[in-house]
């Protein structure tokens, strides 16, 4: 089982798409492509649809929102039999940004750990992202973005660690920059080879450096298992 996650808005459709398009699904029922995303989200509706239960659950979708381990477990616990459901006729791989508070709660229901693929991108082009994906422009709004790219990667690398997860790291600008070597060493981590044609480089409208306040945290994510994949 692979999970394919890391913060919104930080690479992981193009990342599900290439997977998906290899011949790893990533779902049966997929959200359907829109104007946020218009080649698709490669998301299992049921599966993000828990994720989204247990994220309201937890109070997640309020700003500068976070929930301690514990609690998300205790959240999960309501909703043991229809994870585990779903667990049980999974894909070979699922794609949801959610994973980065929820993984820790679907790890009981899988026979075996999955593996992580954590997609990673500059705070600096994910705050612009998102902000412009959800129409906010305040000052306000950029700061919670910022929060929530620094506490889902944080949550994600200490369950990671905590577990002994078999992850590791898709940078976006490397993807679209070097994707030769990129997607030579996921197909590397994944054992198949990755397929990068369906690649949509046209569809990045930000670029920026990462802050040297997010580079200890970002080069953390980035060294993750295979070590530096790109």
């Amino acid at each position: 089982m692979i999970i394919i996650t890391g913060s919104g808005r930080s690479g992981t459709s193009a990342v599900a798409r290439l997977l998906h398009e290899s011949g790893i699904s990533v779902g049966r029922d997929l959200i359907e492509a829109d104007r946020g995303n218009t080649e698709g989200y490669f998301e299992e509706r049921a599966v993000v649809a828990m994720n989204e239960r247990l994220l309201a659950g937890a109070g997640l979708h309020e700003w500068f929102a976070t929930v301690s381990r514990e609690r998300m477990l205790e959240i999960a616990e309501g909703h043991r039999e229809e994870m585990r459901a779903l667990a049980a006729t999974a894909t070979p791989a699922w794609k949801d940004p959610r994973f980065c508070w929820t993984l820790e709660a679907w790890l009981r229901h899988f026979d075996e750990k999955p593996r992580i693929l954590v997609c990673l991108r500059s705070p600096e082009e994910v705050i612009a992202s998102t902000t412009e994906y959800f129409g906010l422009a305040s000052d306000e709004a950029k700061r919670a973005a910022a929060h929530v790219w620094r506490a889902e990667y944080e949550r994600l690398i200490e369950i990671i660690d905590a577990h002994g997860l078999d992850a590791t790291c898709v940078e976006y600008d490397a993807l679209l920059g070097d994707t030769e070597r990129t997607i030579g060493g996921l197909s590397s981590w994944l054992g198949r080879p990755i397929d990068a044609s369906g690649l949509r480089r046209h569809l990045r409208h930000h670029a920026r450096a990462v802050p040297d306040e997010y580079l200890p945290l970002y080069e953390r994510v980035r060294g993750l298992g295979y070590g530096h994949v790109a």
